[in-house]
């Protein structure tokens, strides 16, 4: 074992030497902001407000801190460098499919290896002086082609509408070169501002977003081996935080306010391509989910969820196609159609063969829509995609999606309050969200023009109010000593939200209802456990969520291309404990999520392997079961995925 973490340390060390040169000409770039300074001492801000993305807390993952500059003695002349802190981790992912012919749902691929990822991360912090801060990170990540997505070349191109193929641009579909956060911090008296790209976070969940309602998620990054902060889409904001004076009993005041214009631009190969959903869009398509749930449809790419494999009237329909059809409507060639696109079928009495040589008919014995209903659709064409196999001409024309423009009242705001009332600790926020999937955890529903073949994804607005709790749970303090509890509480009000209608009387296949969502917690945090360890602490969490959809209709179907039902009540559950042996050497950490629709499991046991002779690498194993008897509900779509991760992880201080 330590030679193979040796060589993994001789290996990012070779990364580290060649990083310097990166680093130098970026500290040049970061110093056409700085001057030299003579005579100013650098002193602790009077600021003591927690910010999740401030300085001190950007290398989370690295399990380093970037430490404010040291003061500098009064009359000395302040280096150009002084200021200047760069960092980062160097990490090597390996993840095996545990059985790869669990996964033909997904791909014709029998390979085992599920993931191969290089990431680097790069942290630079200039403080210029005591009120002004500079971040910027970079992420470079290379993962190579996956007979997982080259397998399914054929299936894309006989997907779309003129069978080319975007087989090739899925090859390198996950590769990231960017500066993922960039953003500048000034402190003026009460007030702290942050400008730039940035991730803000107000939720309290481990794994799942309550009062998270402020950064897109980008599920191209799948999961298990993507955290959940590492799946947050840093947005393009302004985000000032004002301190309020102590009122009475209420202290630690502070007013927080997010605006979010519409220029939110972002690069991915599916993106902004002849074949890319959001061609032309992308100065807007950071502001979105990416991928939700996977890279494309018609088949997916990795870690989608599994389709439709039984009728369920009137969620889904039957159609019968010739052997080589593999459309969109039928996710891997299972003849069925899930909503909303079924809507049309039901309304419609002349869906014609739109694939040469392809025979398509569908059964209407279970149509509940009636026959005095149904008209003759004229086949259209949105003559913006020719490529995608939703695209022009075809049965199903959604094109390109068009995100909610810069326009001011297009713009996502949002506001907190945060007080300290006694030992307990309460945020009020308001959220007005244009692009719907933020925080409410939704996709973008699709709109039927009615009596055409012609879709488009809506963006409907929502307003969303939320409330967080904390406080230590009320107990004897030689109890405490040893118990330290927190209870952790929050709950997100989300007004007015779209959900796919199958009802035969909405000819758009949209539906709307309020929807709450709450968490209740409880954390034994650092605990003194000397009959479990003498060297380390015990670490425990649980939390329920339960999302309640107010006027829930039994046509509601639950995820865009899925009969599957919408429930009025969904509850999860989430159980997490770790402790440590020989000062951290050996953490091992058992994590699991309960959903008792279906009784699925997501199983997440890892140990993390740190030599004793340094921090500044590591290794992590880890292992992801999905378990459970549906596979059509929450973490059982994922059924069948199971896999084997280990990682190398190198940390390092270049500056």
């Amino acid at each position: 074992m330590r030679s193979m973490l040796s060589a993994v340390a001789e290996r990012f060390a070779r990364i580290e030497r060649t990083l310097i040169k990166a680093a130098a000409a970026t500290a040049i770039l970061l110093l056409f902001a700085a001057s030299s300074r003579a005579g100013e001492v650098a002193a602790p801000s009077t600021n003591d407000l927690t910010v999740t993305n401030s300085v001190t807390n950007t290398l989370s993952q690295a399990g380093a801190a970037a430490a404010p500059a040291t003061p500098t003695p009064a009359g000395t002349e302040m280096s150009w460098l002084s200021g200047l802190h760069i960092s980062g981790f160097g990490s090597q992912t390996f993840g095996m499919w545990q059985n790869p012919t669990t996964l033909h749902d997904f791909t014709p691929s029998k390979n085992n290896l599920a993931v191969a990822r290089s990431l680097l991360q790069v942290d630079e912090n200039y403080r210029l002086n005591e009120n002004n801060t500079f971040f910027m990170r970079e992420w470079f990540v290379y993962e190579p082609p996956y007979s997982f997505d080259s397998a399914n070349n054929r299936q894309y191109s006989i997907a779309s509408a003129n069978h080319a193929s975007f087989g090739h641009y899925m090859n390198g579909f996950y590769n990231n070169y960017q500066v993922r956060d960039a953003w500048w911090e000034n402190k003026t008296g009460p007030l702290t501002t942050f400008i730039g790209n940035q991730i803000v976070v107000w939720g309290q969940s481990l794994a799942f977003r309550v009062g998270d309602v402020i950064n897109p998620q980008d599920t191209c990054w799948a999961f298990g081996f993507a955290n959940l902060e590492q799946s947050r889409q840093p947005q393009w904001m302004v985000h000032p935080i004002l301190n309020l004076p102590e009122w009475g009993p209420f202290t630690s005041n502070f007013l927080e306010l997010v605006v979010m214009p519409g220029f939110q631009p972002m690069y991915w190969p599916e993106q902004d391509t002849p074949y890319g959903i959001y061609k032309d869009e992308m100065i807007k398509s950071g502001r979105v989910n990416p991928c939700f749930p996977a890279a494309s449809h018609g088949p997916s790419g990795r870690f989608d969820v599994h389709y439709d494999n039984r009728f369920n009237p009137p969620f889904n329909e039957i159609l019968v196609t010739a052997p080589s059809l593999n459309g969109p409507f039928t996710y891997n060639g299972n003849n069925i159609l899930a909503p909303p696109a079924e809507t049309e079928f039901w309304h419609c009495t002349n869906l014609i063969p739109f694939i040469k040589g392809a025979s398509l008919t569908k059964v209407n014995v279970f149509d509940p829509v009636p026959l005095s209903q149904r008209r003759f659709c004229p086949i259209l064409n949105k003559h913006n995609n020719p490529y995608s196999p939703i695209g022009d001409g075809t049965l199903l024309d959604f094109g390109n999606f068009r995100v909610p423009g810069m326009q001011p009242e297009n713009w996502d705001d949002a506001v907190r309050f945060h007080t300290l009332f006694g030992s307990t600790e309460w945020t009020l926020f308001y959220m007005y969200d244009n692009t719907n999937g933020v925080g409410t955890g939704t996709y973008y529903e699709g709109k039927w023009t009615p009596y055409t073949n012609l879709w488009t994804y809506a963006f409907s607005p929502v307003n969303q109010f939320g409330v967080t709790v904390d406080r230590p749970l009320p107990m004897p303090a030689s109890i405490a000593e040893y118990f330290p509890a927190v209870f952790r509480g929050e709950m997100r009000y989300a007004n007015h939200q779209s959900f796919d209608d199958q009802s035969p009387a909405s000819l758009t296949a949209q539906g709307w209802s309020d929807v709450v969502t709450y968490m209740l917690a409880l954390d034994l945090d650092q605990a003194y456990a000397p009959w479990l360890t003498q060297t380390g602490n015990l670490t425990v969490n649980l939390e329920e969520v339960q999302t309640t959809v107010m006027d829930n209709s039994k046509y509601f179907a639950a995820f865009n291309a899925v009969g599957v039902h919408q429930l009025k009540n969904d509850v999860e559950l989430l159980f997490n404990i770790g402790t440590s042996w020989w000062w951290s050497d050996f953490a091992p950490t058992w994590t699991m999520i309960w959903d008792p629709k279906g009784d699925n499991f997501a199983l997440f046991p890892s140990i993390t392997l740190n030599p004793p002779w340094t921090k500044k690498y590591f290794m992590k194993l880890q292992a992801i079961e999905v378990l459970g008897g549906d596979r059509q509900q929450n973490v059982g779509f994922f059924k069948g995925e199971s896999y084997l991760l280990a990682q190398f992880q190198y940390n390092f201080n270049i500056l």
